[in-house]
């Protein structure tokens, strides 16, 4: 384990006893501010001059994915995911994979997917990276081979071990989501129907690990098995509440998604005048 004296510039298993005190984690913020500054940077550059004061939603979408994003990543919940609960470890994964990409990617302005569109360079590279099935199978493969036991016990105990896995499902899950929010490139073959299938076979993955992690009799994780006790729980209740959360809080996000898709299907096909301006879940 990794000495609880250093600094560490991000959240990893230390195998040292849990207590309240605040820790910084300079790795988590230079992320976050490189982020959160490149995020602004090209919305502001892509909606220069452009009339924004009627995407209200996507400017909230933007800034709670940012917050969320931060908070997923920092002290306290970072470093409890990291070595001490497996439980929230799988609310780390829900949010990196499944929530916040699509709230980044949401609060990209109408306005900004029309210039974004005009730059072809761009649009070839965004096209080879997001290409909506080979990004479904990239996705599952993450989704499995960071929740196999060898994997997240060997990259838990190691800092850099630990940020490749974060950074692992947070962009899988840019690059999944992508094709569902953001119109560009145009994809016209990419129908309703296709969309949905793509949702339910994309995040299928997650159904089978959380019902594995509910069913096993056992603790599959010696990082929680053998961390220091936090809270009453056994580790393989804690276990438990893992394939709990990613099955409810996952699974209901998904359901949402879905829904929308159906609906906004449903209203394409009784008004077929509507607008054609880029807008999230986009049918066309």
């Amino acid at each position: 384990m990794t000495d609880p004296a250093a600094v560490q510039w991000w959240c990893s298993a230390l195998g040292a006893t849990w207590n309240w005190e605040w820790q910084p984690y300079p790795g988590v913020w230079l992320f976050m501010l490189l982020f959160a500054a490149a995020y602004w940077w090209l919305a502001r550059r892509l909606t220069a001059g452009a009339d924004t004061t009627r995407t209200p939603w996507r400017t909230v979408a933007a800034v709670a994915g940012v917050i969320c994003l931060w908070l997923t990543l920092d002290w306290p919940v970072g470093k409890l995911g990291a070595g001490y609960l497996a439980s929230v470890h799988a609310f780390q994964f829900v949010m990196l994979a499944m929530i916040i990409p699509p709230l980044l990617l949401f609060g990209i302005r109408p306005q900004a997917v029309a210039r974004l569109a005009a730059r072809p360079r761009l649009v070839r590279v965004i096209s080879v990276l997001t290409v909506p099935f080979p990004s479904m199978i990239v996705f599952t493969i993450v989704m499995v081979a960071t929740h196999v036991p060898s994997v997240v016990d060997g990259l838990m105990v190691s800092q850099l071990g630990s940020f490749g896995l974060d950074m692992a499902w947070f962009l899988s899950g840019l690059s999944f989501w992508w094709s569902l929010l953001v119109p560009v490139p145009a994809r016209p073959r990419f129908v309703p129907l296709l969309r949905i299938v793509y949702l339910f076979f994309g995040t299928l993955a997650h159904l089978f690990i959380a019902m594995w992690l509910l069913i096993s009799r056992y603790p599959v994780y010696a990082t929680y098995e053998l961390a220091p006790p936090f809270t009453g729980l056994s580790p393989l209740d804690d276990q438990q509440v893992a394939g709990g959360v990613m099955l409810a809080l996952g699974s209901t996000f998904i359901l949402l998604s879905v829904t929308i898709v159906f609906f906004r299907w449903l209203g394409v096909g009784a008004e077929r005048d509507e607008p054609t301006a880029p807008d999230g879940f986009a049918t066309r």
